[in-house]
């Protein structure tokens, strides 16, 4: 009898979008700041409160990108300087 409530529990759960999202969502933290301002910035262009450039309204959504380039490059200027090479390289 156990084993037919389980089954019925584990598709229940399978079937359920809700749990389905907040498992997914439990190693989150929700929607980052940049992406909300993003949104924020979306929606004030859109109903025309501000008169920006779309590129100026989108920054928040490049501002992430721009950032592990910066880190991407650091990494590229510190080895060529130093002369670090990975373990296992000669």
């Amino acid at each position: 009898m156990t084993d037919s409530s389980d089954s019925r529990k584990g598709k229940r759960q399978a079937r359920d979008p809700f749990s389905q999202y907040l498992r997914s969502m439990s190693g989150r933290r929700g929607s980052s700041f940049l992406s909300l301002l993003a949104l924020l910035f979306i929606g004030l262009k859109l109903t025309g409160h501000i008169d920006w450039s779309w590129v100026w309204v989108l920054s928040p959504l490049w501002f992430r990108f721009l950032f592990v380039l910066l880190m991407i490059a650091a990494a590229i200027h510190f080895r060529k300087k130093t002369g670090w090479k990975p373990s296992g390289e000669t």
